[in-house]
């Protein structure tokens, strides 16, 4: 008997599959986001940003950065770098020297508010975003920001109506369930469901440079033939619905005891702390700004990279999947 679980967001880090035989063995399959990093540095399928095209994106970065954290400090809305982010802000003092994007993280209520204020304009008009919502589909289970007149179209945006610009991502803290077999299952629930709005986004939209790229790996194009059938028939409901269901469903406020990141790369039940290691966040640098960052970044990071002051080797740096880049022209 083989059983094979699999949860993940489409476009950011994807799905891991762990894989439990019989004979009581183990084993843990690659997960979709490594085989691609793997595949993208033994083929030259994506388009490489050179280097001064890549100063020009995170200076970019930096300018939604910026806006963003204005309007978050005039309402007094606490917002902190995540992930990779804050990886680079400990260890390079700024971005990561092969990565090209920022994310940022914030208590479900103030993430909430933030979304109120940019569709009240607040941010400006250089602005639009995407997140979940009853109304309107969103590609990503999270807030996008996309600054608009610019192009920065990924391997799994080439077919949807989402904006294509260079974007900031924002993640929500929310509070999980103090009870361990309460909160397990909500985040299998929750694992569930984001796999299922991956799934129907696939088959929602498809992308003929993404088939064309994952057929190039073997085990690739047998999991993107299988998201894709599964896709279809969980498609009877729209994505803008699982996505906004999911949202719903790990939506927590209550930062008084265990906080996680139900959006996460290392899915609902990976990324949960005490609050007290999020809050208060403390100040650091970030190439010339100062930014914030998780209180107790070190136990942070280590969840996430382990021994997280040591480069990786090449072929394990993340790579993001472009097919067209170009600057805001205004």
């Amino acid at each position: 008997m083989i059983l094979l679980t699999a949860a993940r967001k489409m476009g950011e880090r994807s799905s891991a599959y762990v894989v439990f035989l019989e004979n009581n063995c183990l084993f843990i399959v690659k997960s979709d986001s490594e085989l691609m990093n793997e595949l993208s540095h033994r083929v030259n399928y994506l388009r490489e940003l050179s280097s001064d095209e890549s100063a020009s994106l995170k200076s970019a970065l930096i300018g939604i950065y910026k806006d963003v954290a204005t309007l978050c400090n005039k309402y007094n809305l606490t917002y902190m770098l995540s992930g990779g982010s804050c990886l680079g802000a400990v260890r390079h003092k700024g971005f990561i020297p092969w990565d090209d994007d920022l994310d940022i993280m914030m208590p479900r209520k103030d993430y909430e508010t933030l979304i109120l204020l940019c569709k009240r304009g607040e941010l400006g008009d250089k602005y639009e975003i995407n997140y979940p919502n009853p109304s309107t589909d969103s590609k990503n289970v999270f807030l996008k920001i996309y600054r608009k007149n610019s192009i920065n179209q990924e391997l799994f945006n080439e077919n949807t109506p989402f904006p294509k610009g260079i974007y900031l991502d924002v993640f929500a803290l929310d509070g999980v369930p103090a009870n361990k077999l309460f909160r397990f299952v909500k985040g299998c629930i929750a694992n569930l469901l984001q796999y299922i709005s991956i799934m129907v986004l696939m088959a929602q939209y498809p992308s003929k440079s993404f088939k064309k790229f994952v057929s190039l790996d073997i085990q690739l194009k047998r999991r993107y033939k299988l998201k894709l059938f599964l896709g279809k028939i969980f498609g009877v409901i729209s994505h803008k619905t699982w996505v906004y269901c999911f949202d719903k469903f790990v939506a927590n406020d209550n930062m008084n005891n265990l906080v996680g990141i139900p959006t996460g790369r290392k899915y609902y039940n990976g990324e949960i702390f005490e609050a007290s290691v999020f809050f208060p966040p403390q100040k650091v640098k970030f190439e010339d700004l100062d930014v914030f960052i998780p209180a107790d970044y070190d136990k942070y990071l280590t969840n996430l990279y382990k021994d997280y002051m040591q480069l990786p080797p090449l072929e394990k740096r993340e790579r993001h999947f472009i097919m067209k880049f170009e600057l805001p022209n205004d």
